[in-house]
């Protein structure tokens, strides 16, 4: 896990145990939700973002062009502003599992995870 983020890590006891979550895993039947805030109003249409990543110098991944196919599926729950700025909060389901997927795919399409200063401009952050 990323160090500003929490969640779960599942592990196996026995190498069975191992080989049936990587079955499931790549049959699709461990789902992995969660919930994130992100800058600005994410609009309602906006459910899917389907791009590449890579990851590229210092460990940074990088949304669109070559790399890994990457899909981040999200619901906008709600959204809210204060003073100048406006958030969203989005429940997703990610079907691929790539180093960074959800804070590069948001930022790819302009609504950054907040205060996540690796993948948001210091402008956002101030």
């Amino acid at each position: 896990l990323d160090v500003p983020s929490s969640g779960l890590i599942l592990a196996a006891k026995t190498y069975q145990a191992f080989y049936d979550l990587q079955v499931q895993l790549v049959a699709g039947e461990i789902v992995r939700d969660y919930v994130a805030l992100s800058h600005g109003w994410i609009p309602e249409c906006l459910t899917e973002v389907r791009t590449s990543v890579v990851v590229s110098a210092g460990a940074v991944t990088a949304a669109g062009g070559q790399g890994k196919p990457s899909i981040t599926k999200l619901k906008l729950l709600t959204a809210a502003s204060k003073h100048a700025g406006a958030f969203s909060l989005v429940a997703i389901r990610i079907e691929t599992g790539r180093r960074h997927q959800i804070r590069s795919h948001f930022s790819h399409v302009g609504h950054p995870v907040v205060c996540d200063g690796k993948y948001t401009c210091s402008a956002t952050l101030e």
